[in-house]
């Protein structure tokens, strides 16, 4: 865009009240030679009116603009209210010391680039135009003053004249004689005569009392106190000429004091330096070499010292340099400026670690100063102890810092808060060390408090493991032996002896456990495999003759096992027959089928007991009766909501010992962890409340790779996760691929029209959300359409360009005598396929969520056992867990599913152990659809079950990338 006509920029600085400064604002004309009145702001509507793109303006005209645009009132508020989210206006901002410091740093910062870049562009300026807007009247000239400010002390009978004046090139003149604005305090900005000019090194509020008097005078009686009070702040910054005094020269440092400055949009503390010759501090940051002062501590004998500043600073400043400081900003010290700082005090902890070798150098570090809070810096030392009582460790850890003896109780509120300023009894702080806060985080949230000790649950032992003055010296978690039972029908492999100790250990510890390993690795047999080791290891195993005192022999039945197994219904009849083939001594029921309460008396009686998740949940009144030896959960993320009546059902069953097993313990969320680890070991993981608070909203909101740390720590003594990769290395090769599918075009069309509709429903713009239903509902609609258009319309004339790819493929796969499994989310979408075979005489076996579990059986060894049927047809509801179909060797999903896990679990009907063929895994996305979407979704966010289990993880996050999948 060319501009439609010359402009030129202007600006008018005002005072405003509520930031009590000057403030300018951006104006725009046409480009005139004498400019008179100003009534078009600079405005994104004003500047396109006159054909301006900013984008085209120069470097040094953008930035004064967006100076202009950083200093309004406006922008200020929003800037910096994100911390203190009830203020109101710039006033509630402004009572906490921080911000209302950073807001004039802001001030200061943006007014003095505004001032310098009017000089240097010569930028038209007036000062209060008023509504007016007579530019002309209130314009100021821009060649700007540099003015030095002068003190001149003359001692006399009387008292002493303080007078000063302004130099600017040769001419030195009073303030009192010229009109003088003060624009801004430090760097100091004025208005005299109309001209712009800026004074140096000295804040410009000390003129004021020079604005009405050329000199102040001084009476002998109040000399001592008003240099005493007043003359020292400005004595700091300016030389000082002076008669009638005697004088003193000092050019050697006495000490040199560290200073911590705090920057507040890095959020860190830097170092300063200030060097004490004897009476004057010298700022390294600054370049001032001398200073004079005239010293009236003895009295009627005032004299001259001269401070003059010594070569022998940079040997300071190179004792920094070696402990690992570096040189930063206007010579303050830190780490490296580059790098992401992640702790706000790391220099002053650093300079609190070298405390010792910095004072022997000659730096003065007694007390480091945080605005108005003294750290002290005395060293400190950590004794503990630990007792077990019962489930229950007993600590005790004190700190000592200096004179100070601290319960470790007393620092736990820090800890929780991330607060690291601890205050001693004295007033001072103490800085808690960074790596306390995850150090001592679990035990921090996880022990209680009793007359200053701390009680940490023993299933918690993990919490003390970073701690080395209490880490745990023996693990509450036996290690246990195994050897083969001749009871156990099989040989085990050996990640399955590891899976079969690892359990009996938590047994022998009387702690749950969840074994997660990957679909396919065997949790049924190591289970099985550790039952029999327990009935064993208590002589359950046979029965036993005892004989009285007239040798009459009485048998004794033996003690049953009692064991729950509580399964998915699909899986009941599959554990049976596994247990009844593995382990045949076992006397074994299914408290199952409506005739299951005619069975309760032998629920005492058995040693495994294979019920559902559903029978439990109706049955609990009965089986809360009973105290059951295990309690064995299998695809135990079934309990995952905290609020199911099925999750407190579980949770109310009597038992002595706990296994959750699962290949997929975080399905959507951590609540589903929480969950499960409630049920294997109570409170291990804290209320779900604390739980949420502490580890899922920093882990799944804020992504806290500590608190991720921290929770992985904690229960990793709990799970034991091995996927098929670790552990199986004779397993066939997994080969996946993608193929992408065209539409066909009226189907295209279709598609197009329902997505564009779609789109307007959900994602409105008038400020409301769909509920989840709509949302669920309204992308099913789209993703059946993606599949086949007869799946939204039975009557549709439309074809299905992945239809036709589909059964191209199979009828190849057929042709090769391929075994292969279809799996597909909708039964409609799986019958098109079914009807297609049943057109072209291709025989295939089908299991969906109407297969009754007798059926589901008879259809996999039909499948298992013979050469035909070459096709497998399963739903998701249906085949997600429990089936074994190792003859397959291509498994097909025909779309894709929110859940990544369900697809996972798909593949392992096929690659898992047994598997001789190589296993292909293809599916099938209709391009430039909702699919596509799902399947990029899925890549992108593979975050916390990788962290946690070390397995891939999707959060269900469909509604937030809503506005992701329904566009283009």
């Amino acid at each position: 865009m060319e501009p439609s006509k010359s402009f030129q920029f202007c600006f008018d600085i005002s005072f405003e009240k509520n930031l009590n400064a000057y403030i300018p604002s951006a104006y725009i004309v046409e480009d005139a030679s004498d400019i008179k009145y100003l009534d078009k702001k600079a405005s994104a509507d004003v500047l396109e009116s006159f054909g301006v793109l900013f984008e085209n303006l120069d470097a040094n005209t953008k930035k004064i603009l967006t100076a202009c645009d950083s200093l309004k009132p406006d922008f200020i508020f929003k800037k910096f209210s994100a911390k203190i989210k009830s203020a109101k206006t710039i006033a509630d901002l402004q009572k906490d010391s921080k911000i209302d410091f950073a807001i004039r740093q802001h001030l200061q910062l943006n007014l003095d680039s505004f001032y310098s870049l009017i000089v240097k562009e010569q930028f038209p300026l007036s000062v209060n135009m008023g509504a007016e807007k007579d530019f002309y009247r209130s314009r100021v000239s821009t060649n700007s003053l540099y003015l030095e400010p002068q003190i001149q002390f003359n001692k006399h009978p009387e008292g002493i004249t303080y007078t000063l004046s302004l130099k600017e090139n040769i001419t030195t003149f009073s303030p009192l004689n010229s009109n003088i604005e003060i624009l801004l305090d430090e760097p100091s900005w004025l208005i005299i005569d109309k001209k712009l000019g800026q004074l140096k090194d000295l804040n410009s509020k000390k003129l004021l009392p020079f604005l009405k008097k050329k000199s102040i005078e001084i009476p002998s009686k109040l000399v001592d106190n008003y240099f005493k009070n007043f003359i020292p702040e400005i004595a700091k910054k300016i030389d000082i000429e002076a008669t009638g005094f005697e004088m003193e020269q000092r050019d050697t440092i006495v000490s040199c004091t560290i200073e911590p400055v705090y920057d507040f949009f890095k959020n860190c503390y830097y170092l300063n330096l200030f060097f004490d010759y004897n009476g004057y501090l010298f700022d390294a940051g600054k370049s001032k070499k001398t200073h004079s002062f005239v010293d009236f501590s003895i009295a009627n004998e005032p004299k001259i010292i001269q401070f003059k500043r010594s070569a022998a600073e940079i040997l300071y400043t190179k004792k920094l340099l070696e402990i690992g400081l570096v040189k930063i900003k206007n010579e303050l010290f830190g780490w490296n400026p580059d790098a992401v700082i992640h702790d706000p005090y790391a220099n002053i902890q650093l300079v609190i670690d070298h405390k010792e070798e910095l004072e022997n150098f000659g730096f003065s570090i007694q007390n480091l100063k945080l605005e108005s809070k003294e750290i002290i810096t005395e060293k400190h030392t950590i004794s503990a102890s630990k007792e077990t009582k019962g489930d229950w460790f007993d600590i005790k850890i004190i700190i000592t810092i200096g004179t100070f003896t601290i319960n470790f109780s007393e620092i736990i509120p820090n800890i929780k808060s991330k607060e690291r300023l601890f205050v001693l009894p004295d007033g001072s702080y103490f800085l808690i060390p960074l790596e306390w806060l995850s150090k001592y985080s679990s035990l921090a949230k996880l022990a209680r408090t009793e007359n200053g000790d701390l009680l940490l649950r023993k299933s918690n032992f993990a919490a003390l493991d970073a701690i080395p003055e209490i880490k745990n010296d023996a693990d509450p978690i036996y290690k246990a032996e195994y050897a083969p039972s001749d009871l156990l029908k099989a040989s085990l492999r050996p990640y399955q002896v590891d899976g079969v100790k690892w359990l009996l250990g938590h047994f022998n510890s009387n702690l749950g456990a969840c074994l997660a390993d990957d679909m396919g690795l065997g949790k049924t047999l190591q289970t099985l495999a550790v039952l029999v080791a327990v009935q064993e290891q208590l002589g359950y195993t046979t029965k036993t003759t005892n004989f009285d005192l007239f040798q009459n022999e009485t048998v004794v039945e033996r003690e049953p096992l009692k064991a729950l197994i509580v399964l998915p219904s699909s899986l009941v009849f599959n554990w049976y027959n596994e247990a009844a083939k593995f382990t045949p001594h076992f006397s074994k029921m299914q408290y199952v089928g409506n005739d299951r309460k005619l069975l309760v008396n032998r629920l005492e009686s058995s040693d495994l007991i294979f019920t559902s998740y559903n029978i439990v949940h109706r049955d609990i009144s009965i089986l809360e009766k009973y105290n059951f030896r295990y309690l064995i959960l299998d695809e135990s993320q079934y309990i995952k909501n905290k609020n199911s009546k099925i999750f407190k059902a579980i949770n109310k069953i009597d038992t002595d010992h706990k296994i959750a097993l699962s290949g997929t313990p975080i399905e959507n969320s951590l609540d589903d962890l929480w969950s499960q680890m409630q049920f294997i070991n109570p409170d291990i993981l804290g209320s779900y409340n604390f739980f949420a608070e502490n580890f899922k909203i920093p882990i799944e909101k804020k992504q806290d790779e500590d608190s991720l740390s921290e929770l992985k720590n904690l229960i990793q003594p709990y799970i034991l996760r091995r996927t098929k990769e670790q552990v199986l290395k004779d397993l066939p090769e997994l080969t996946e691929q993608i193929y992408y599918c065209n539409m066909d075009p009226e189907q295209e069309k279709l598609y197009e029209k329902e997505k564009s509709k779609a789109r307007n429903f959900l994602l409105k713009t008038d400020g409301t959300s769909p509920d989840k239903i709509s949302i669920i509902n309204t992308l099913m609609k789209l993703r059946q359409l993606s599949n086949h258009p007869k799946m939204i319309d039975q009557e549709s004339e439309i074809d299905s360009g992945k239809y036709i790819a589909v059964t191209n493929y199979l009828e190849n796969l057929v042709k090769g005598k391929q075994k292969t499994i279809i799996f597909s989310s909708f039964v409609t979408n799986l019958n098109f396929y079914t009807s297609w075979c049943k057109e072209n005489k291709i025989a295939f076996c089908e299991i969906t969520g109407e297969t009754p579990s007798g059926k589901r059986e008879q259809q996999v060894n039909l499948f298992q056992e013979n050469e035909d049927p070459l096709l497998f047809f399963i739903s998701l509801k249906a085949g997600g867990v429990g089936l074994n179909i190792t003859k397959a060797s291509y498994v097909l999903f025909l779309d894709p599913w929110w859940n990544p896990f369900a697809e996972k679990q798909g593949v392992a009907r096929a690659h898992r152990i047994g598997q001789l063929n190589k296993v292909n895994v293809i599916r099938f996305i209709s391009k430039n659809t909702v699919e596509e979407k799902i399947i990029k979704l899925q890549e992108n966010k593979k975050l916390l079950s990788d962290s946690l289990l070390e397995e891939s993880y999707i959060n269900d996050e469909i509604e937030v990338n809503l506005e992701y999948i329904l566009n283009s």
